[in-house]
């Protein structure tokens, strides 16, 4: 036995990839597959989840966008509640109980009649599928050699999109399907649609889209693999007091990799000291507000314009001509594309550095949703599938860019509560923005002379939020590629600005996501012809800039002091 000072990081590190780095690989990227299964199933079949719920609508609009805009509500609840969790009893045991938790709570989904039923068991799924996100992005950050951290963290996120695809493959054919694939299930619906000429039709289906609803159960299978076969990790053993149990674990995965007989001794196991709070308002203080600015916006921005456009692609097509297949096929191109993306991101992230990759990732999202405005044509399916591979290629490697950052900005104690409340907070961009899209979709400015949606200047809009993210990334983006856990944990300690003086900065950030969730969410949702008020762009505007005003104020005055203090 070793009688030499050691930490986690470091043993971790001089294992290097190993069959425990390859398990915990396989685990988590199916609890991924799964949860974007989940995630995905509703942007897949949300036409024909309006036709049965709303027949007598030709355009649902703002409530058709609802239909996603619930699950990701739940996801922002179970996103920052599983966090804290997490970091309080341990990674594995949150990831397996949300894994059945989503999985348990999306069959019911199968058999809403309406609105209600639906929205209700979608946000207790979605308070699932939150947890388990920012877990997995935290176990394999804790899991991973540091030199390999950024490419495993994204192909997790490469698990997730992988979902999203199997969702519209699976999704497209059962709900396109003309005969009821359970009777009795999947009723006649008799629903009126509007043709891309601007007449109003009637026609049929079957509400087939049921099944995908019932295969979304299966997680609940998943999560008792999860029990069985993911162990706890070392980081998480250390951190939470349990030194012997972290040494065991370390012991374990080395002597599986090298087979040989290695104790630690946890005299010697180094662990980081933790912050003096481990609440959520030490996000927000003068060590950690860069770092949460940095990190919320970009992740923002990304939620905002991914589930955003996911949520109205398939309506977009389907408005310029595309039949409902075809249009759900263009949406699956897109994920097609995402899963590439995830893949080469945490290459070039490793490569060329965090801060460097995810500012030129936004101008890409520039450059691809200009060339989408110009070119989505209909009548041209091919052009069509070439410019849903650029763009989502080009808009999930942005939002898969942030993913490394997020672990790597805060110690073991508080790395999945700060994880997670990024993703929570991003969300409600997520949630905002299938409602937004579909206000504005509806707004006189943004109709055709037959008073149909013009999509490509709707999309154009989201050129906005992409420059916010490039400019939020170049001013508060620190580099933390190639640099252990235990080292980043160790700059921030050496750093002398103070990690208790965030509950007024925590507390102004609840009263901006309030304001956001009341412009961006209520009040199109409650309001009778939102979309048709003069105030209603505006106010919209408002509640999605907000954040971004909060970020430049809080992070560019900590910026400002830091480099004064640096000046004494």
């Amino acid at each position: 036995m070793d009688k030499k000072e050691f930490t986690v990081s470091e043993v971790i590190d001089s294992i290097g990839i190993s069959g425990h780095t390859w398990l915990v690989f396989v685990l988590l990227i199916f609890a991924m597959i799964f949860d974007g299964y989940d995630f995905m199933i509703v942007n897949t079949t949300n036409l024909f989840v309006a036709h049965t719920f709303w027949p007598n609508e030709a355009n649902p609009g703002a409530l058709m966008g609802s239909l996603t805009t619930w699950g990701l509500l739940g996801m922002v609840i179970g996103g920052a509640i599983g966090g804290i969790l997490s970091d309080k009893y341990g990674r594995k045991t949150m990831l397996t109980i949300a894994v059945i938790f989503y999985g348990l709570f999306t069959l019911p989904q199968a058999f809403a009649n309406d609105l209600v039923f639906f929205a209700v068991f979608r946000m207790i799924a979605g308070l699932g599928v939150g947890c388990c996100i920012p877990i997995v992005t935290t176990i394999f950050s804790e899991s991973i050699p540091s030199k390999n951290r950024g490419v495993f963290i994204t192909f997790g996120m490469a698990g997730m999109v992988a979902g999203w695809v199997l969702a519209g493959l699976i999704g497209n054919p059962i709900s396109n399907a003309t005969e009821p694939i359970i009777p009795g299930l999947c009723e006649l619906v008799e629903y009126v649609e509007t043709t891309p000429t601007g007449e109003v039709v009637s026609n049929t289906m079957y509400a087939n889209w049921r099944l995908c609803y019932l295969i979304g159960a299966l997680p609940v299978i998943y999560g008792i693999v999860l029990f069985f076969c993911l162990h706890e990790t070392p980081h998480w053993y250390a951190n939470s007091g349990q030194l012997e149990k972290a040494c065991e674990r370390l012991t374990q995965i080395e002597m599986a990799t090298r087979h040989t007989e290695h104790a630690y001794d946890p005299k010697y196991l180094v662990v980081p000291p933790k912050p003096a709070k481990t609440s959520v308002t030490v996000l927000f203080s003068s060590k950690y507000i860069i770092a949460t600015c940095a990190i919320w916006s970009a992740y923002f921005v990304g939620q905002f314009c991914v589930y955003g456009m996911n949520a109205w692609l398939p309506a977009w097509f389907k408005g310029i001509g595309y039949s409902a297949t075809e249009a759900v096929a263009l949406q699956t191109w897109n994920n097609v594309a995402a899963i590439a993306s995830n893949v080469a991101v945490g290459f070039v992230s490793d490569r060329i550095g965090r801060k460097r990759n995810l500012a030129f990732s936004w101008l890409f999202c520039i450059v691809a949703i200009i060339l989408c405005s110009l070119f989505v044509v209909p009548n041209n399916f091919v052009l069509c599938i070439a410019l849903m591979l650029l763009f989502g290629f080009a808009l999930n490697y942005a939002i898969t860019a942030v993913q490394p950052l997020m672990p790597e900005s805060y110690p073991t104690a508080i790395r999945n509560t700060g994880t997670s409340w990024c993703q929570a907070f991003a969300r409600f961009g997520g949630s905002a923005s299938s409602i937004v899209l579909g206000g504005i979709a509806s707004m006189a400015m943004f109709q055709t002379a037959e008073g149909l949606t013009n999509w490509s200047m709707v999309v154009l809009v989201l050129i906005v939020p992409f420059a916010l993210g490039f400019l939020c990334t170049v001013l508060f983006v620190k580099e933390t590629a190639g640099k252990t856990m235990d080292q980043l944990a160790a700059e921030e300690e050496a750093s002398a600005t103070s990690e208790t003086d965030g509950a007024a900065r925590f507390a102004i950030m609840l009263v901006v996501i309030a304001i956001l969730f009341v412009l961006c969410i209520v009040c199109p949702l409650a309001v009778a012809g939102w979309s048709k008020l003069p105030a209603a762009l505006p106010l919209m505007v408002t509640g999605i800039v907000l954040p971004f005003a909060y970020f430049f104020i809080f992070g560019g005055l900590q910026i400002a002091k830091n480099k004064a203090n640096l000046a004494k």
